[in-house]
This record gives C-alpha cells, structure tokens and sequence, in this order.
C-alpha cells in the first residue's frame, strides 16, 4: 500500500494541473496538408473592430483589444478549391488567395480573410508570416 501512495500523490496534482485553452486535434484528415500557397504560418488583421489572427504550427488564436483571445489547434487547413479552412470550436478562419487592403494603411497583403468567432463574422486581409 506504501508503494501506492506516491502515485496516488502524482495522479491528484496532475489532476489540480490548470487545463490548457486550446481545443483538441481533432484526428488527422487527408486534406490537413498544407499544399502550395497555405503551407506555413500566417497573420491576418482586420478594422472596425480591430482583430488579429495568428496561425502557427499547430495553433489559430483570435486577438481582440475587449476580448479573451481564442486558440483553437489544427492539423493544418482544409483547402476548397482556392480556399484555405482552419476551423475549430467556435473559431474558424478561411483564406482566399487575392490583393486586399485593410483600409487603413497603404499595405497590400495576398490573401482575404474571414473569421467566425462564435455569431460574429469578422472581415480583413492576411499575408504569409516573417
């Protein structure tokens, strides 16, 4: 019984371990590659309201000044003909290769961004991090 109670201790702290904010992976798709113009990490930014998006290896977050931001994990994006889906719970943000300006700066990026933040759509531009 001795023997037991140190694993006892070690399955009650893992237990009281604070839980991560990203969502699970789902399990991985044939289509979670990520050919041709998606492949790689992105940023993506938008006006009235200000938000940006960041997509990492592995992580979408949605940032907003009045908001908790939102991380969802991905195995890489669902490509639809000429778009690009990254899509979790109550987050997903869609890519369409094209010029767009964000209406503030003199900046043109390459790619149209949607993001669905719960009910809301949010509009703006992206373009390849780095």
């Amino acid at each position: 019984m001795r023997r037991l109670a140190p694993l006892a201790a070690l399955l009650l702290f893992a237990a009281c371990e604070p839980k991560a904010e990203v969502a699970p992976l789902p399990a991985p798709a044939a289509e979670a590659s990520a050919p041709g113009p998606f492949a790689g990490d992105f940023n993506a930014v938008g006006t009235e309201p200000f938000w940006a998006v960041e997509v990492r290896e592995g992580t979408v977050r949605l940032s907003r000044p009045d908001a908790v931001d939102v991380t969802i994990a991905h195995n890489g994006p669902k490509v639809e003909g000429e778009k690009a889906v990254w899509a979790g719970p109550n987050l997903s943000l869609t890519l369409t290769p094209g010029e767009c300006s964000d209406g503030m700066s003199d900046r043109v990026f390459g790619y149209v961004a949607e993001v669905k933040a719960g009910a809301e759509t949010l509009k703006g531009c992206a373009a390849k991090a780095g």
